[in-house]
């Protein structure tokens, strides 16, 4: 297949795709872009008790969500395919004959209890004492007249050592004494281990670069000596800096969400999910933070990657999330904000399905007063609450800004609304009308002696049911001043009957 670039993500289909995968897949896919390479998805589904059909679903979606579109896969083909590993498993049978023929392997009929425990990185539970490596014929008689089905492991050299130049980590030598005992490379039910599925995937499929996360830095030593025993060229191997929280341990869900699709049902941006997981251990220089997935497909490379682990960060993600919300289309963040006023029971249908021609203008004309505003998709529903439902209950807490007593933030109402009732509310684009209205309400709060916060906040809570909302002016403009007047009315009652009762 030449020496153009071939990489691959091979993800087990055991569990949705987490933040470290996505990270891996995106390294290898934007590898391949700027190389000019192939980009390869392989199902390695060898485990077959742990297999999920909705794991195997959800890497497609995550490829279709983040647009990345994989050269050769299970739904794109290819000539080194299948590509899927339970769809391969005589060509693996039929290279492990080829390492017992060489002497390189053996069958162990010893160790048929320890099976389950061969998918270990570091040897088995209960440890193996290589008592299979030199039975004799009459012993694995005895062996197979009582049924028992053997096990392949990999005859690991005592002596000497393996050693490998990782393009992030520098070269990284192994004694081979100090390796795993003879790994098993095939299971007792024919299936093979990651090791042997790994490295024949590899190799048949022309890889020449794997870029894999940094938990399989012990393991590779063994695919050398795997690749050494075949008489094969291994790839280049780049192993990623870990994903860690802020408190320095490995990301987990303790720290939050960390599956993809949970980042996706909060409402972040496939492009903000891309741009940001892309810094996660890499940088093109340091200063530069933002990049289309076209520039980091021209842009990416190995040599950027940085050695220290990385630090996922959820409020900078939550950052990168509102800045893309901002260079969002309204057509189209129209689209995506739908199924979540949806989900609320302010619009038809659901998903974005159902909704007619009156939900989308509806939403459309409400953009501008939270597109600002927005954090997450997701926050959509508390920023629009307040005009899709009814206000008519308030939190007497809510209505007193801190420090403040009931009478006190009666009087900041009675005297923010003055200025309501005073002059008419300026139309939405005009700067010059809002600024002179904002300067209107700052000169009431200096005669009430208080800020301009305090003299807003009972007027917002009022208006809105909340102390974060839109902004106020455009709030009350989209209601309407008989509605506003009404609230308005509601929570003074609310404050007055406090008020008299601390009196």
């Amino acid at each position: 297949m030449g020496h153009t670039v071939r990489v691959r993500y091979a993800p087990s289909p055991t569990g949705m795709q987490h933040i470290g995968g996505v990270r891996t897949a995106l390294f290898n896919y934007f590898f391949a872009r700027s190389q000019g390479g192939t980009f390869i998805l392989r199902v390695e589904d060898t485990d077959q008790t742990r297999f999920d059909p909705r794991a195997l679903q959800d890497i497609y979606d995550t490829f279709e969500w983040l647009g990345i579109t994989a050269d050769e896969s299970p739904a794109a083909g290819g000539d080194a395919g299948p590509y899927v590993q339970s769809e391969r498993l005589d060509l693996y049978r039929s290279y492990a004959d080829r390492l017992v023929q060489a002497g390189r392997a053996y069958w162990d009929y010893t160790s048929a209890r320890r099976d389950h425990d061969a998918e270990s990185n570091s040897g088995e539970a209960g440890g193996y004492n290589y008592e299979g490596r030199d039975l004799t014929p009459e012993r694995v008689a005895e062996y197979r007249a009582a049924g028992v089905k053997p096990v392949l492991r990999l005859l690991v050299p005592a002596d000497g050592k393996t050693s490998f130049d990782d393009l992030v980590l520098g070269t990284i030598k192994r004694k081979n004494k100090d390796l795993p005992a003879d790994p098993i490379l095939l299971k007792s039910d024919g299936f093979p281990t990651y090791h042997l599925a790994n490295v024949i995937d590899d190799h048949l499929m022309g890889i020449t670069h794997v870029l894999r996360a940094q938990e399989w830095v012990p393991s590779t030593p063994l695919h050398l000596l795997i690749y050494e025993a075949f008489e094969w060229e291994p790839p280049r191997f780049a192993h990623l800096p870990m994903v860690m929280g802020k408190d320095g341990s490995k990301l987990s869900k303790r720290h939050g969400a960390t599956s993809l699709i949970e980042f996706r049902r909060q409402g972040y941006l496939p492009e903000a999910i891309t741009n940001y997981i892309s810094m996660l251990g890499w940088s093109y220089d340091d200063s530069r933070e933002f990049f289309t997935r076209q520039e980091l497909e021209d842009l990416f490379s190995v040599e950027k990657i940085n050695k220290a682990p990385a630090v996922f960060d959820y409020k900078k993600l939550d950052w990168y999330n509102g800045q893309y919300i901002r260079r969002c289309d309204d057509d189209r963040l129209v689209e995506l904000l739908l199924p979540y006023v949806q989900a609320a029971g302010w619009a038809a249908g659901s998903g974005g399905d159902g909704a007619g021609a009156e939900d989308r203008e509806r939403l459309a004309a409400l953009l501008p007063l939270i597109k600002e505003r927005l954090k997450l998709l997701a926050d959509v529903s508390d920023l629009l609450r307040f005009v899709y439902e009814d206000v008519n209950s308030w939190s007497l807490d809510d209505l007193i800004p801190k420090k403040a007593t009931a009478g006190e933030a009666l009087a900041w109402l009675d005297a923010a609304t003055a200025v309501l009732e005073d002059r008419p509310l300026p139309e939405a684009g005009d700067d010059a009308a809002e600024e002179a209205y904002t300067e209107a309400l700052r000169e009431a709060a200096e005669s009430a002696g208080t800020k301009l916060g305090n003299l807003m906040m009972p007027l917002r809570v009022a208006i809105t049911g909340s102390r974060v909302s839109p902004p106020l002016v455009g709030s009350i403009r989209e209601l309407g001043m008989d509605e506003a007047r009404r609230r308005i009315a509601g929570a003074r009652a609310v404050l007055a009957a406090a008020a008299e009762k601390n009196a």
